[in-house]
């Protein structure tokens, strides 16, 4: 390492010197939220794994196609993400630093590079060894095949990890990469045919209980092409763009600063990419009807950011089809219901650029003419009208592809969609950290002010959780659909009578 860059690392240092009590009690504090936290989620996840409605949805025909879809999906997400906030990242000052040094990118980011890819890598081998252990644990594959796939899973990691620095490396390259693996992945679990030739269908033909005669063939081919891009890696850091590393590294700077305080609002609309597509385009229309000018003007604006506008409705899309899985008999109706309302909150966002912008300016004196109610109204018809459209499509199409009734899918993803855009209007008009929830809340289990108020920071994503769960469970219990819908409308009417 050349004198300089060991000046700046020494400086980084010595900002701020840890003692032998700060170590020690951020080991305490480790050991604290893994037995508070992470234990009791990690307990849930085995329960639902293990149980009979998880292992029948584990060892189904459908699983190997599953499993292909959700691995061409991970590494086309890993792709987009390097565009915005690469694994090869220090903060502002070191990346200056060592970036601008006689330091190859190899050796100035290897850190980084190393931490976020055992991080990857661990998170989906933990994900493959709680497939494979339920499975073993039910006697539906023998240990060695689950303990093979714990195997495929830390590979899945690997090449997740050099996607996701390819992204980094290649921004402009990297849209058109992730669309063709995420079509080649679609393309490949519909044609089963063709899981022998693309690496995503390698890991559908090692996932345990497939019965595919080529499993250990497709494990060493996922081996040798792990081997391959680690090669690779090097020569990907050595040509990591200087401007674009200031860039990430100031964002992801501003965006932690943000989150540490709550404001994950802010945080995430540091990387909002700015309209650049059909800027020609005349949003504000002069119409008869004002309900169609403000559509025609909120879907213009949604066009002008087309990235966004296609994953919001890819993930409507996936809600949809979450939820009318959600009715099958052998599936964790409650389970998959929740990871629909939470995809489908998610996917608004894009689509509620206007609802932001009426709670902005409400209470306020009127710009347009229009009232504080009317002008919600109006922006609310572009993401409902997207919204019916895209659930209903999804929901029908995934149930009679299923063999499955219509009746429940459309039911649940109407009712669904109609409690998601709540949320998603008592998210925008909740306005700041309210100052009662920064005082300590104290508890004969410690202090829960921080549990309070993360609740409060992510409340939309679980009022989102907690109604796909009761959209899925419509049929058996529809008071609980009642319930939550009483609460989502109270709490927004609460935060709409009380907007600064």
């Amino acid at each position: 390492m050349t004198r300089r860059a060991s000046a700046a690392i020494r400086i980084w240092r010595a900002r701020n010197t840890r003692t032998g009590g700060d170590r020690g009690y951020t080991v305490y504090m480790v050991l604290m939220v893994a037995l508070v936290a992470v234990a009791p989620v990690a307990r849930a996840a085995w329960l639902t794994v293990t149980s009979t409605e998880g292992i029948s949805l584990l060892s189904s025909s459908a699983a190997t196609e599953i499993t292909v879809l959700v691995v061409a999906g991970l590494w086309a997400g890993a792709l987009l993400l390097g565009r915005d906030r690469g694994p090869a990242l220090h903060p502002p000052f070191l990346t200056h630093a060592l970036a601008t040094s006689e330091l190859a990118g190899s050796d100035a980011f290897r850190g980084p590079m190393l931490r976020a890819g055992a991080l990857v890598t661990a998170g989906t081998s933990a994900i493959a060894a709680l497939i494979g252990a339920g499975l073993a644990s039910s006697g539906t594959v023998d240990p060695l095949a689950a303990v093979a796939f714990v195997a495929v899973g830390a590979l899945v990691g690997v090449i997740t990890t050099v996607a996701w620095l390819a992204g980094q490396v290649f921004p402009r390259a990297a849209v058109a990469l992730a669309f063709g693996v995420f079509v080649s992945g679609v393309i490949t679990a519909a044609v089963p045919a063709l899981t022998a030739f693309t690496p995503w269908g390698w890991v559908g033909l090692a996932y345990p209980g497939s019965g595919s005669p080529h499993a250990h063939a497709a494990l060493i081919a996922l081996i040798a092409l792990s081997a391959m891009l680690v090669i690779s890696t090097p020569l990907l850091m050595n040509r990591l763009d200087l401007a674009e590393l200031m860039a990430q590294a100031a964002r992801w700077d501003s965006a932690t600063t943000h989150a540490t305080g709550m404001d994950f609002g802010a945080a995430a609309t540091i990387y909002q990419r700015r309209p650049h597509f059909g800027r020609r385009f005349r949003a504000v229309r002069p119409l008869r009807r004002q309900a169609v000018m403000f559509l025609v003007r909120d879907a213009i604006g949604a066009v002008r950011t087309p990235g966004r506008l296609v994953i919001g409705v890819l993930a409507l899309a996936t809600a949809g089809a979450l939820t009318a899985l959600a009715f099958s008999p052998a599936s964790p109706g409650w389970a998959m219901g929740a990871a629909a309302g939470v995809i489908l909150f998610a996917g608004l966002g894009p689509l509620t650029d206007g609802i932001r912008h009426a709670a902005s300016i409400a209470s306020d004196v009127p710009l347009y003419g229009v009232g504080d109610e009317q002008l919600l109204a109006r922006h609310a018809s572009f993401p409902l009208a997207v919204l019916i459209i895209v659930l209903l499509a999804a929901s029908v199409v995934c149930a009679v592809t299923a063999g499955l009734a219509v009746a429940g899918p459309i039911t649940g993803s109407l009712a669904l969609g109609l409690l998601a855009l709540v949320a998603r209007i008592s998210d925008a008009v909740k306005g700041p950290l309210p100052p009662a929830l920064l005082t300590p809340t104290p508890t004969p289990m410690g202090d829960l002010g921080a549990a309070v108020r993360l609740a409060w920071s992510f409340d939309g994503l679980l009022l989102a959780a907690f109604a796909g769960a009761a959209a899925a469970l419509v049929f058996e219990s529809p008071l609980l659909l009642l319930g939550a819908a009483v609460v989502l409308v109270g709490i927004g009417l609460n935060r709409w009578r009380h907007r600064a």
